[in-house]
């Protein structure tokens, strides 16, 4: 959802406390106003039933609340292996290149590897924050690298083995590479909120009914309510893109490798 996205651009610390702010003024407000507007009779004689269905669905809204944060969860941790998966093959490929016994090729070959690698890291993974599409100076990177890599021409056993290596080396790249892309979309739709939010809501309605006799006692209660929801909430938002905001997964093994590159190792 696009407010989720929009949401991440706000620093973590800052997000949680007007998260929990919102939520908490929402249940705790709405319970004072509904306490203070509507007089109910019925609520005195029929609280514990009110109570027992207040029970039934505030379990079945932490079942939910826990089926959302998993999802998102397990979707990050995804995100966060396939990336790495591709770094520790992209440091294998580099390894292969660099050890190349002909110098001439394998240097040509660098060159590019390395144009592909920084393209990534300053085109790539901002796109991915953005939620765009992969930029075409990394595609274009890309396409150079295989076709430079296509075009080697081994004279003995032992080097075609030795640019085998690299070419499989590379389709694992690539591989990984596109893993990592279709992971940098997904985020919770649309149809998943509205329920998400619309249970909170119907949650906090139950709050409200119930026959508190002390008025502070149960805006408080109903405040803390909603701020549980907010900080559910909040995790659910913080990791919904595995790409963008504070927790978002970066490029380090690429970082490394261009860094090895620059000095020579």
């Amino acid at each position: 959802m696009q407010l989720s996205y929009t949401l991440l651009s706000v620093p973590p610390l800052l997000l949680l406390v007007l998260m929990i702010v919102f939520f908490a003024v929402t249940g705790g407000g709405s319970t004072y106003l509904f306490r203070k507007y509507i007089r109910m009779r019925v609520l005195q004689s029929h609280n514990e039933v009110t109570g027992n269905i207040f029970s039934c669905a505030g379990g079945l809204y932490s079942l939910l609340l826990a089926f959302v944060v998993f999802l998102v969860w397990d979707g990050f941790n995804d995100a966060a292996q396939h990336a790495n998966m591709e770094f520790s093959v992209a440091k294998g490929l580099y390894r292969d290149i660099q050890y190349y016994p002909d110098t001439l090729e394998s240097h040509k070959i660098k060159q590019v590897y390395l144009q592909f690698m920084e393209a990534v890291v300053q085109d790539e993974y901002p796109a991915m924050a953005r939620l765009e599409s992969s930029p075409v100076s990394s595609k274009k990177a890309f396409d150079e690298l295989f076709r430079v890599v296509e075009q080697m021409n081994p004279q003995t056993p032992a080097l075609t083995t030795r640019s085998a290596e690299i070419f499989r080396h590379l389709n694992e790249l690539a591989t990984h590479r596109s893993l990592r892309q279709l992971d940098a979309g997904t985020g919770i739709p649309l149809e998943m909120w509205i329920p998400l939010l619309i249970g909170g809501f119907i949650v906090m309605v139950f709050a409200m009914m119930l026959d508190i006799e002390n008025l502070k006692l149960h805006i408080f209660m109903s405040a803390m309510l909603g701020s549980f929801i907010g900080i559910v909430i909040y995790l659910i938002i913080l990791l919904d893109y595995p790409f963008s905001g504070y927790l978002s997964v970066q490029p380090t093994g690429y970082v490394e490798i261009i860094n090895w590159a620059k000095q020579g190792l």
